[in-house]
């Protein structure tokens, strides 16, 4: 029985209690001040690089393209913008990163992840795109310690 809970934890939210998890659960607020700073991807966006500045200025390298409604992301881009938290409401329940590229100019609203969600816990700080609340995400990155 423990064998077949061991096999199972990457299949369920990002494991249990017992297990650390993938992901920080999902915050129901954050600040500016937690979230300032550069991060790097891991698994699906392994490449993948963010930097969150103070004045909600923000850089992108390698950002996919596509959202959450295709089953694989797209070709990569580098681009830059601004960034915000909206915070959690009845039909989000977390706190969600928005980010509002305006270079490159060729992507409408939805052609890319804009929207991230925010974990946090004693040790990290995650964003990720939560399209399964089921299973650990693909599309995550951790927040870099300066």
């Amino acid at each position: 029985m423990a064998a077949l809970a061991v096999l199972a934890a990457p299949l369920t939210a990002c494991g249990s209690d017992a297990l650390q998890r993938c992901v920080p659960v999902a915050a129901k607020s954050a600040t500016p001040g937690e979230l300032i700073g550069s991060y790097k991807g891991s698994y699906k966006a392994e490449a993948v690089r963010l930097t969150l500045s103070s004045g909600g200025a923000m850089k992108a390298e390698k950002w996919p393209t596509g959202d959450y409604h295709r089953s694989e992301l797209g070709d990569t881009f580098n681009g830059s913008g601004t960034w915000e938290i909206a915070p959690a409401t009845s039909s989000t329940d977390r706190a969600l990163l928005r980010l509002h590229f305006t270079k490159p100019t060729l992507f409408l609203k939805g052609d890319t992840l804009d929207k991230l969600t925010i974990g946090t816990d004693a040790t990290r700080t995650t964003v990720y795109d939560d399209a399964d609340p089921d299973v650990c995400p693909d599309f995550r990155l951790q927040r870099q310690q300066p």
